[in-house]
């Protein structure tokens, strides 16, 4: 068999199916079709239809569309025969075959598929040869690029039948998936964390981190459409997009977190502190102290006077607005440098998990 590679149609990952144009020449000898040039008026060649004479039948055993490899009519096919008795079949078909595919490193992904011709005829009756694989002609695709091509026979044992197998290996081109659809989940979650470096008073910090969280949320949905509907292999993107659409939630937690402190009066302190405290100034109040001026003054003072001065100190507890800014910058701060070691430890993963492929 010579096999001859001419272009790839398409590779589809999720249906797991490659479509190819393929030049297929079988050959084989016939020594009831032999003469003698010298006899014969010093002929050479001849050319039969291909209905009269006998010959091969080829199939492709993981088909994803026809069974039988050439389909065409037989009374308009020739088969040329040299006066030795070799014969020549040449013909061009689509072939339509099953791949497995491998998404692990989308989009540096590398799938070899594998094509098996055979006669289907006893191997005691019918021996194939070694298949030629020729790709001089290969025109070059846009999406994949093709790498080693492999062919070798097999025997199929338990059935006493030879196959053909040729092993096509195919590299994705990353580069439009890396700038169409990997860089803008890495901005998003870029830009996802500068919503603790929105002031708190602009109202918009809820929305925004909102609006990203839905993004990530859009692109896994186009995500899940390019990659096939299996288990069997997951994605380093997906996990990394997955990881992201957790960082944009907990993003969301953190602001509503951060918002809630800042509009609660007591945003330092739990109420169960607040009391605590409260009953701590009390206390210390009606302790005798030495550096008290009249302390017989203090311990006779009126109910009402008393309630107002325990009041005071109450409200003296409560932080100022200086104090209620300076915490929520600090609680800003925090969440900002814990994101950003999030998003900078999972990009690098996913790019060097990529590239070592």
């Amino acid at each position: 068999m010579e096999f001859s590679l001419k272009a790839l149609n398409k590779f589809d990952v999720v249906d797991g199916q490659m479509t190819m144009v393929t030049a297929i020449a079988l050959k084989w000898q016939d020594d009831l079709l032999s003469w003698d040039p010298q006899s014969n008026k010093n002929i050479q060649i001849l050319n039969f239809p291909l209905s009269k004479i006998w010959s091969p039948n080829l199939y492709l055993l993981n088909c994803a569309e026809e069974f039988l490899i050439y389909k065409g009519d037989p009374d308009t096919k020739e088969v040329v025969f040299s006066s030795s008795g070799q014969a020549r079949l040449f013909f061009m078909e689509v072939l339509t075959t099953t791949c497995t595919s491998n998404i692990a490193f989308y989009p540096n992904d590398l799938h070899h598929c594998t094509i098996y011709l055979s006669t289907l005829s006893s191997a005691s009756k019918l021996r194939m040869g070694l298949a030629e694989v020729d790709i001089v002609d290969f025109e070059t695709n846009g999406e994949w690029m093709l790498g080693e091509i492999k062919s070798e026979v097999e025997l199929l044992e338990s059935k006493n039948i030879e196959r053909v197998v040729i092993t096509i290996a195919l590299e994705r081109r990353m580069m439009f998936h890396i700038m169409n659809v990997v860089s803008p989940v890495v901005f998003l979650g870029l830009v996802n964390v500068i919503v603790f470096k929105l002031p708190v008073d602009s109202g918009e910090r809820m929305s925004f981190a909102m609006t990203v969280l839905l993004s990530f949320a859009v692109y896994m949905t186009l995500i899940a459409d390019k990659m096939p509907q299996t288990s069997n292999t997951t994605s380093v993107f997906c996990m990394y997009l997955m990881a992201m659409l957790t960082y944009s939630t907990l993003i969301t937690f953190a602001t509503t977190y951060s918002i809630n402190r800042y509009h609660t009066k007591n945003n330092t302190k739990c109420k169960y502190v607040k009391k605590i405290k409260e009953a701590w100034a009390t206390i210390r109040k009606f302790k005798p102290k030495k550096t008290r001026e009249n302390p017989v003054e203090e311990l006779n003072l009126p109910p009402l006077d008393m309630l107002q001065k325990h009041s005071t100190m109450s409200q003296s507890l409560e932080p100022s607005e200086e104090d209620r800014a300076e915490t929520i910058e600090n609680i800003d701060r925090t969440f900002f440098a814990f994101f950003v070691i999030y998003f900078i430890v999972a990009t690098f993963v996913l790019f060097v998990l990529i590239l070592s492929r």
